[in-house]
């Protein structure tokens, strides 16, 4: 940007005549740095008086409109402006590091950044005719135990966390095992309450078949067999039957029991399968002269 007799001009070639003169400005953003390369990065302290080094660049803009103040408040020589921003920078900024804490730096850096911008281009925008469009921190060069011990909170946070979330996720699986186990309680519950029942009805149906009247033999209901047997002429045909092996093989007491017994498992007295298609039977513990049949 050009002015001369205090106008301005765009940018251009210009015929300004004998006797004048052109002060070029910057129209674009401009970026001044506080850097180790420039060896002016900054010295100061935190809030609760560690030491730190600060490294930031902020980028301002010329006012077009107030350019004759600058001039004439700030410039000896052409450019002059340029050491005073940067002078009014460093000042402000190792100021306004005071105001934060050494954990807000470590943790809080861009937010830091954005209240020094917002600082700085208020007084920039008041007394040095520029706004600060932006400010970055590039380095926070804190003492060395404090970094480590913020760095070993950070990692026994995290472990924290992460036993945290395992502890629900147990808390989760142990519930979810609870809930198994009761289904799985549920279930014997109602098989032993169904083996009950098969139980007493089984019972009750033996009963049936000595106690009843009349009732149908189970052979007889397989093979659709019709006849039905009276449940009283079946005892007393148990009872007349053993009694003739009694009489004939001279069996009593424990030896009859025992026949009786063997005889059941297989298949003898009047429950016998009369469908049986054996060639050769013989009671086991049995004399065999008691009983062989073919």
């Amino acid at each position: 940007m050009y002015f001369s007799n205090f106008v301005k001009f765009p940018p251009g070639l210009k015929f300004i005549g004998p006797f004048n003169r052109l002060i070029r400005y910057p129209k674009t953003i401009q970026t001044l740095e506080y850097d180790e390369a420039q060896r002016d990065l900054l010295d100061g302290r935190t809030r609760d008086g560690l030491p730190l080094i600060l490294g930031l660049s902020f980028q301002y803009r010329l006012m077009a409109d107030r350019l004759p103040d600058l001039y004439f408040t700030y410039e000896n020589e052409i450019g002059d402006y340029e050491k005073i921003y940067k002078l009014v920078g460093m000042h402000m900024i190792t100021e306004l590091a005071t105001k934060f804490t050494a954990y807000q730096f470590f943790n809080e850096k861009q937010k830091i950044a954005e209240v020094m911008r917002t600082s700085l281009n208020e007084y920039f925008s008041k007394n040095l005719f520029a706004s600060v469009e932006s400010l970055q921190i590039t380095e926070d060069d804190l003492p060395e135990a404090f970094t480590t011990t913020i760095l070993t909170a950070a990692t026994s946070k995290q472990n924290i966390t992460r036993m945290s979330k395992t502890l629900e996720a147990k808390k989760v699986e142990f519930q979810t095992a609870r809930q198994i186990a009761e289904a799985q309680a549920n279930v014997t519950i109602q098989r032993a309450i169904g083996d009950q029942h098969r139980i007493m009805q089984n019972g009750k149906a033996d009963a049936a078949i000595i106690e009843a009247p009349a009732c149908r033999m189970p052979s007889d209901l397989a093979n659709g067999s019709i006849p039905l047997i009276d449940g009283q002429a079946y005892v007393e045909a148990e009872l007349t039957a053993y009694g003739k092996i009694h009489k004939d093989l001279g069996l009593s007491g424990e030896e009859l029991v025992n026949y009786i017994w063997y005889d059941t498992l297989g298949g003898g007295g009047v429950s016998a399968d009369s469908t049986s298609d054996k060639d050769f039977e013989m009671l086991v513990g049995v004399n065999p002269s008691a009983y062989i049949s073919k």
